[in-house]
């Protein structure tokens, strides 16, 4: 039977796999919205006026902008509950392993990345991935208005 750090090893395994599959869903899903955006976008222009037709065009861009920002923000939840799980499975792992100096390693490794990067250590990526998709439901929404107004 396995021994206890074993167990605890594998757990952790799973937990940062889970982690790392939620950010490729993420990385999936807006390299889709980033194509589907930039053919509608390419569309828009190949047509060179914006008429009521091309709001079949603009207010899908809008939804399909929102559907990417509300996902990125549920991905970013499920990345965060599974990298926390590993991270405490990780702290045990070091508790019952004094001898592998765990916690030295980890502060020693967060303590050079808060001085080699001090702005950017607060920035969460996940924001990043909302606001770029908000970005492309805002695009929509600014180009639906815009033909509205002008028809």
């Amino acid at each position: 039977m396995a021994d206890d750090s074993e167990v605890l090893i594998e757990l952790w395994k799973g937990q940062r796999d889970e982690a790392r599959q939620m950010e490729d869903q993420r990385a999936a899903l807006t390299n889709i919205v980033i194509l589907v955006t930039a053919a509608a976008l390419g569309f828009l222009t190949q047509r060179g006026h914006l008429g009521l037709s091309s709001l079949g065009v603009t207010l899908p861009l809008c939804a399909l902008g929102t559907f990417g920002a509300v996902a990125s923000i549920k991905y970013g939840e499920r990345w965060a509950v599974h990298s926390g799980l590993a991270d405490r499975l990780r702290d045990e792992i070091g508790l019952r392993n004094p001898h592998l100096n765990l916690s030295d390693l980890i502060a020693a490794n967060r303590s050079e990345h808060q001085h080699e990067f001090p702005r950017a250590r607060n920035l969460r990526v996940w924001i990043l991935w909302v606001v770029l998709h908000t970005a492309i439901a805002v695009s929509g929404l600014v180009l639906s208005f815009w033909i509205a107004v002008a028809q």
